[in-house]
Parts: C-alpha cells; sequence; structure tokens
C-alpha cells in the first residue's frame, strides 16, 4: 500500500506513519514528522515550511525551486484516484 506525500500529494510514500526522512522522487520533500505537525515551521529536514513547499509544488513542480531537476513526473500507480473513482491525469 502506498501513501500520499505531505507535499505534493502523490501516492510516492510506503509508510502511512511520518517522519521517515524518505524523500519524494515527485517533489524532493523529505518527510519530517515536525514539519508535517507544524506545516508552518522552517527548518528540520527541509529549509522551506510544509506550506511553502505545497506553494512551490503549484508553482514550479518541486518543493523548492533548486530542486526542479531532481524531481520526475508521477509514476501512474503514484496518482491517487479521484471521487468518481479514476486517476487524475
Amino acid at each position: 500500500m502506498s501513501y500520499p506525500c505531505p507535499c505534493c500529494g502523490y501516492l510516492t510514500r510506503n509508510e502511512e506513519q511520518h517522519g521517515t526522512f524518505g524523500i519524494c522522487p515527485v517533489c524532493y520533500w523529505e518527510d519530517d514528522d515536525l514539519q508535517y505537525n507544524n506545516p508552518d515551521f522552517q527548518g528540520g529536514a527541509n529549509i522551506e515550511s510544509l506550506n511553502e513547499a505545497r506553494v512551490n509544488f503549484k508553482k514550479c513542480g518541486a518543493c523548492g525551486p533548486k530542486y526542479v531537476n531532481d524531481v520526475r513526473k508521477p509514476l501512474i500507480d503514484e496518482i491517487p484516484f479521484n471521487k468518481k473513482g479514476k486517476r487524475d491525469q
């Protein structure tokens, strides 16, 4: 079973719990439970806060502009199902 990244929302995580310090290949967010529990906190495993990283992902496709060359598009099985039971493309 896969779980959503707290930054981009794609199903790139293998564990339900947060704080694994795994890096999402789609947005480059490093899973930090401190920032997950305090989404406005800057520091810890990531420079940007989680909320800033979410905005950055919508703008540039990565948690921060300096990571745009380190990310990839989501695989089909990483795209979550929408309310109609289909994957958004």
